[in-house]
């Protein structure tokens, strides 16, 4: 509900300020520059950065600078590098919110490629999780569950054509009508490996079929689902096997400990989650990478 968090924006901005001043061991004065996600995101909640910002620029006196949302994705891939990406580009974006697929000729010049047409595929994982009776965040809890399955159930590839585009809504169906159609008999965990093995090996065709399109001399990865080891490992297995181009470097580091993570990113949702929750948050800590990868 966009009102609902737009107030918990609202309620939580001056204490994310504070915490995040401490973190980086920083006090308003050595502040450069101060930015906000101008776009896209809901508006209601977007304002609340921007007025925030708007006022802190204003008192200090600092440059404001506006954000894209989804090219901070593909810019989190070079953070605590010391290398940089060999133009043109690919860009794959895949979070709760969007799967895209950008070109990038030189810096900040993005030309989209293709995009989902309905759920993105962090969406698709966490309806999935919510379906077989788990909560919200449901990637990590498929994640989890896949690794003591087996590929068992076949799974539809949407949108498999020649274009660039995504669509990951009739696959979410496909899981609703499965778990409908087993009852008793499903085994969750191998359906949660058939889940992860399909939406990966969507990326890839989509991905190689931007590939033999046009030349790429790097891949760069963003979004909460880059956090997927299986995901991205199976993504990473295909390009080292096929394509020569750097891609496992140009991705956002993750942090060791989802326990870390989120007490560390998200502090107020984290002391504020049930312990079911915080169990299931932590199941990605220290966890196994898949040998399939």
């Amino acid at each position: 509900m966009p009102s609902l968090a737009a107030k918990l924006h609202l309620a939580n901005i001056q204490e994310v300020l504070k915490q995040a001043l401490a973190t980086a061991q920083i006090t308003p004065k050595n502040i450069d520059y101060v930015t906000y996600t101008e776009k896209p995101g809901l508006l209601i909640c977007l304002q609340i950065g921007k007025i925030v910002a708007e006022t802190l620029s204003l008192y200090l006196n600092k440059p404001l600078i506006k954000c894209n949302h989804l090219e901070a994705h593909v810019y989190a891939s070079l953070l605590e590098k010391k290398i940089e990406w060999d133009f043109p580009v690919l860009a794959l974006i895949i979070s709760g919110g969007h799967t895209q697929l950008y070109q990038l000729n030189r810096h900040d010049n993005f030309f989209l490629l293709g995009e989902t047409c309905d759920d993105a595929i962090g969406e698709c994982l966490d309806k999935s999780a919510i379906l077989l009776g788990y909560s919200y965040p449901g990637g990590p809890i498929i994640e989890q569950l896949a690794l003591t399955g087996k590929n068992a159930y076949k799974l539809p590839l949407p949108k498999d054509d020649n274009s660039l585009d995504f669509s990951f809504s009739g696959l979410k169906s496909a899981v609703r009508r499965l778990i409908e159609k087993e009852k008793e008999k499903l085994n969750i965990p191998d359906l949660a490996c058939s889940l992860q093995y399909t939406l990966a090996e969507i990326l890839v065709r989509k991905v190689e079929k931007a590939l033999k399109q046009k030349k790429f001399a790097s891949l760069a990865l963003g979004g909460g689902v880059v956090a997927n080891q299986f995901i991205v490992g199976y993504l990473a297995k295909f390009l080292r096997e096929k394509y020569p181009i750097p891609s496992e470097q140009f991705k956002p580091e993750l942090v060791n400990s989802t326990d870390k993570l989120y007490k560390d990113v998200f502090p107020l949702s984290y002391e504020g989650a049930d312990k079911p929750t915080i169990k299931r948050l932590k199941m990605l800590a220290d966890r196994p990478i898949c040998s399939e990868c």
